[in-house]
């Protein structure tokens, strides 16, 4: 009788994955709205990766467009926008922002100054 008792109590427990982690936050089975906001946002990051150093003009207009629409803080009319993706996924949209913009700014060149020849120089006086 003792031994039973003890059995019980030491047996673990069992929980399924969705009793132990919970509803909240991004579920595991995400409908098509979520599943699109993801793409969206994955291929602007991926824009901005692949496109940065394009030298092709689609290339630059694809890394152009992430770029507007990253920085775009007054399009929260608008279903697909960067803020309303990100809160609507559970992120912080200013956050985010800013990390992919410091990235971005992390890889401009530096503008170069017109530098004058000597000739140039010995031209002019």
């Amino acid at each position: 009788m003792y031994d039973d008792f003890l059995a019980r109590i030491l047996e673990p427990d069992i929980f399924l994955p969705s009793q132990f982690y919970g509803s909240g936050g991004l579920s595991r089975q995400l409908d098509g709205e979520k599943r699109l906001m993801i793409a969206i946002l994955k291929d602007a990051v991926e824009c901005l990766e692949k496109y940065r150093d394009s030298r092709s003009g689609s290339g630059q207009v694809n890394y152009q467009n992430a770029i507007e629409w990253v920085e775009d803080t007054t399009g929260t009319d608008w279903l697909y926008s960067f803020t309303n993706i990100c809160e609507l996924l559970g992120f912080d949209p200013a956050y985010l922002r800013e990390s992919l913009l410091k990235r971005e700014n992390r890889y401009l060149k530096p503008e170069r100054q017109a530098v004058l020849s000597f000739a140039a120089m010995a031209g002019s006086q």
